[in-house]
């Protein structure tokens, strides 16, 4: 063979197997994307693994499927291709998507797809909408085996707005993006409806009040680097620690002396991450729960925490199904997961009965309860009632593989709030007797040492050492994870 041939088919290599006709066709429609201001769905792949990885398994039909790495790690994709066919979902393409699923799913590696296509293939009928309930059904075949991560373009209306809300973690394009049952025209013939197709299913609605969307982004490139680190957060694989943890003493003043003022809880998860560096999840929904993921001396975590700044940090229906996704999220992951609690209960009212709190609280539970990973819990100010039951799950259960509980001084732990417990024991008497019964219990419960007594409390710990006590406790997970009892760290926390 000649030299100039071996250069033609290490040249092909280099760009997953395509020919210069098909790189110079590459390149046209790159340009026809660019005076849109949009990215063709080959740039968006090439953007998406790591630099000379990228090799094409399929091109054309309004469908790209690859394999390449991101990290190191060996990842496959799907690209809907809007400029060829206006990416219209066939029989065939349907087909070729569960085949990459089924081939990732057998590495037991995340698929990433990427939305953007005007529809299902009208000509083909039921065939072309086999295709698509044959790819709905390889996503939840797989679920929990590897994640699948969604990144919305463009339309995914009708049948193909069921795969992005599928995915582990969705991401959408602002303004452009849009994810549906029906759009304008469809509405408009069916009911006489009038409705823009950003109030159907923009991506402000699915990241306001849908909670649909993980995260929405201005930039397709910003987006697509976002989906690369969200591929090594998702990595259970421990990373190079910082080293010991400092103290961060303004933890020790974080919490307000007058217990209605509220706080930030995102210092303490900011406070507690590697770097100070998290990933936070629908961070525009259901404002008084806080979701994310973060490494904490090293290793991948989960966090969920009640939030003080919005409504007090009660728990509503909305951030009950928030922390529930991220619970099921870590759970097939592998990861552990750490909550932060701060509140007075669940929300009361009509509407969040109506709504079915209760049946969302026992999900959660049952959530929890399913997840075979470390769950440790810190308590900073209130956990009372349902809230401790929801927030701290594993409490009392003494097991180095199931986690851990702390307190800070200042938490509040109890069945009702400690000022209401005392009233409905000693009735509201006004008499000396009854008003130091009063304040004897409420000073009792309202001191965290009362659980540790209890026993579902492990330890009262310093706040500054909060960081210090959980990587501790993670790092006793991974030396001991046999499921002897967690040893207590001393009664200031780790660090003093």
């Amino acid at each position: 063979m000649s030299e100039g041939a071996d250069d033609q088919r290490a040249g092909d290599a280099r760009h997953g197997g395509l020919s210069p006709d098909a790189l110079r066709d590459r390149f046209a429609v790159a340009a026809c994307q660019h005076d849109k201001g949009r990215l063709a769905a080959c740039e968006r792949l090439d953007i998406l693994f790591d630099e000379g990885t990228l090799t094409a398994l399929t091109t054309g039909d309004g469908l790209i499927t690859a394999w390449g790495q991101i990290g190191g790690r060996a990842i496959f994709a799907f690209a809907q291709d809007v400029t060829d066919g206006q990416g219209i979902v066939t029989a065939q393409h349907g087909a070729r998507i569960v085949e990459l699923l089924e081939r990732a799913a057998a590495a037991q590696t995340p698929a990433v797809g990427l939305y953007d296509s005007a529809g299902l293939a009208v000509e083909q009928g039921l065939a072309a909408l086999a295709g698509q309930g044959a790819v709905l059904r390889a996503l939840a075949a797989r679920s929990g085996a590897a994640p699948h991560i969604a990144l919305v373009f463009g339309d995914a209306i009708g049948p193909a707005a069921f795969a992005p809300a599928m995915a582990d973690v969705t991401f959408m394009l602002a303004r452009a993006a849009k994810v549906c049952v029906a759009g304008p025209a469809v509405l408009r013939a069916a009911t006489g409806e009038l409705a823009t197709a950003e109030a159907l299913g923009g991506a402000s609605l699915h990241a306001t009040t849908t909670g649909l969307v993980d995260r929405v982004f201005a930039d397709e490139i910003e987006m697509v680097f976002a989906a690369r680190s969200v591929v090594g957060w998702l990595a259970a694989e421990r990373s190079a620690a910082d080293g010991e943890p400092p103290l961060a003493l303004h933890l020790d003043t974080l919490v307000p002396t007058d217990a209605a003022e509220p706080y930030d809880m995102r210092e303490l998860v900011l406070a507690i991450a590697d770097r100070g560096d998290w990933f936070e999840l629908q961070p525009d929904h259901a404002g008084a729960m806080l979701c994310g993921l973060a490494r904490i001396d090293g290793r991948s975590v989960g966090i969920v925490a009640n939030q003080p700044l919005v409504a007090g940090g009660v728990i509503d229906r909305l951030g009950i199904a928030k922390a529930n996704h991220l619970v099921t999220l870590c759970a097939a992951q592998g990861l552990p997961i750490v909550t932060l609690v701060d509140s007075p209960g669940l929300m009361p009212g009509v509407n969040e009965e109506a709504g079915g709190i209760v049946a969302a609280a026992a999900g959660l539970i049952a959530a929890y309860a399913r997840a075979d990973v470390p769950v440790i819990s810190v308590a900073t100010r209130r956990a009372i009632g349902p809230a401790w039951l929801l927030m701290a799950p594993r409490a009392g259960e003494g097991s180095v593989a199931r986690g851990a509980c702390f307190a800070w001084p200042s938490a509040e732990i109890g069945a009702i709030g400690a000022a209401a417990g005392a009233r409905l024991l000693f009735g509201g008497g006004e008499d000396a007797g009854t008003r130091e019964k009063v304040r004897d219990y409420a000073a009792r419960i309202a001191d965290p040492e009362h659980a540790v007594a209890a026993g579902v409390i492990d330890a009262v710990i310093r706040p500054a050492a909060t960081r210090a006590t959980i990587a501790l406790a993670l790092g006793r997970i991974d030396a001991q994870g046999s499921g002897r009892s967690l040893p207590h760290p001393a009664p200031q926390g780790a660090g003093q």
